[in-house]
């Protein structure tokens, strides 16, 4: 990806869809979360664990700067582990969702250069921000529907 304008929506796509991803494991595992936690769904794999590794491998991948992944990587950890701390997880459930994200998320850059998003012009400008306002609709309308944006 050369092309600024595209990466961000792109990763915000790939974030989203990871967050999919992290949900429908967590029925397939169905794994309770510890006890006391404050939440009832399953636990694992930890949605924060893989959509911050995966953010953090995305933007790694595509910067290819060893500070920047270093301090990517150390961000996304220090959520992971606060999602232990704070009793929401096990490192079980945090060390899963850190290993599925990292992968979803290089993987994630490498079909943006494989399809070559960057020099396709007006036609994948219209695609990834279409895309990227569908999603982020979806991701808004499911979470209301939750009443996770609600307090």
């Amino acid at each position: 990806l050369a092309r600024r304008d595209l990466v961000t929506p792109y990763n915000i796509i790939g974030a989203i869809l990871s967050a999919y991803i992290a949900a429908k494991l967590k029925r397939v595992f169905n794994q309770q979360r510890p006890d006391g936690a404050a939440f009832e769904d399953p636990g694992m794999p930890s949605s924060h664990a893989l959509v911050s590794t995966f953010v953090a491998a995305a933007w790694a991948t595509h910067l290819q700067s060893a500070p920047c992944t270093c301090g990517l990587l150390a961000a996304a950890l220090a959520i992971a582990a606060l999602r232990v701390v704070c009793g929401h997880h096990t490192w079980a459930q945090v060390g899963v969702g850190a290993a599925l994200g990292v992968p979803i998320g290089v993987a994630w850059t490498a079909l943006a250069s494989h399809v070559n998003i960057a020099d396709g012009g007006s036609r994948w400008y219209v695609a990834v921000y279409g895309a990227y306002f569908v999603a982020g609709v979806v991701f808004l309308r499911r979470a209301l529907r939750k009443g996770k944006l609600r307090r």
